[in-house]
């Protein structure tokens, strides 16, 4: 027998999950992480605030001059939508067919959406700007550097705001990123000039604590009323299923209620960098 093909990517579904929980929510269609600034309090209230902060960060960031961006792993297209309003003429490139339909919904027929991954992206087209925002993690950082590098006109520019392990000798509890400690060889040999280089980790950890906040007053209480009632009303199954899959909802509930995931963690176990590199 083959081997199973996954048709359905985890991370893609959690993703689309989290924008419908977002828009409904907190009506907001950003898929990135809040900046926590001028001592706005990490509460779920504040959380569509602080993402319209990051993306201010970003468009602030954005070179005079910048008229094209390629925007490399564009979300729900929201940021993408935010920067035509301001003038600039977007492309956007994402493997996430799901996403994908929702940000053509919100571009229309004024930004082009190739839905593929990075890596395979191929275009004749040149751009002022490729951005990278929370989509550096996902691609081989030697790849994504030099490919961007190829679709840069004369002194373009690269935007990079994303977060890197830090070096630990223990594994921490918080997942994704590139090694900060293999980043760093790669981008003072990238041929590209440091523009900018700001550690905005503190501004971004409030973000897992409302995560972690969510998890223990809303997920929690809810997975525990599930197993409750399966168990009332369907003991045998319940029991099968507890015996077939122990360790996955071990390791489920130990790494979303353990309380382990929280800003304190993502401070010590990460690091949050927003980079404009330049082409030379």
């Amino acid at each position: 027998m083959g081997k199973r093909v996954k048709k359905v990517d985890s991370k893609e579904v959690g993703l689309e999950i989290g924008l419908h929980v977002f828009k409904f929510f907190l009506k907001t269609e950003y898929l990135h992480y809040g900046l926590f600034t001028d001592g706005l309090d990490a509460d779920v209230g504040n959380l569509k605030e602080a993402q319209e902060r990051y993306a201010q960060m970003l468009f602030d960031q954005i070179p005079e001059g910048t008229k094209t961006i390629l925007d490399v792993g564009c979300g729900s297209g929201k940021t993408a939508q935010e920067l035509i309003k301001r003038g600039y003429e977007v492309d956007c490139v994402s493997p996430s067919i799901l996403l994908n339909k929702y940000a053509q919904q919100l571009l229309g027929e004024d930004g082009t959406i190739y839905n593929t991954k990075f890596e395979k992206f191929e275009t004749s087209k040149k751009y002022d700007l490729v951005m990278f925002s929370e989509s550096f993690q996902y691609i081989p950082m030697d790849i994504s550097i030099q490919k961007a590098k190829s679709y840069l006109n004369s002194q373009g520019h690269i935007l990079i705001c994303d977060f890197f392990r830090r070096d630990m000798p223990e594994k921490g509890p918080l997942g994704g990123g590139h090694k900060f400690v293999e980043w760093q060889p790669i981008l003072e040999n990238s041929g590209l000039k440091i523009v900018v280089d700001n550690d905005i980790t503190d501004l971004t950890s409030g973000t897992i604590d409302i995560v972690d906040d969510l998890a223990k007053e809303v997920l929690q209480p809810t997975w525990k009323l599930v197993f409750m009632l399966a168990e009332d009303r369907f003991p045998t199954l319940l029991k099968l299923v507890r015996w077939k899959y122990k360790k996955k909802l071990e390791k489920m509930e130990k790494k979303h209620f353990s309380g382990q995931r929280n800003g304190k963690n993502f401070k010590k176990y990460k690091i949050y960098k927003l980079y404009l590199l330049q082409q030379q």
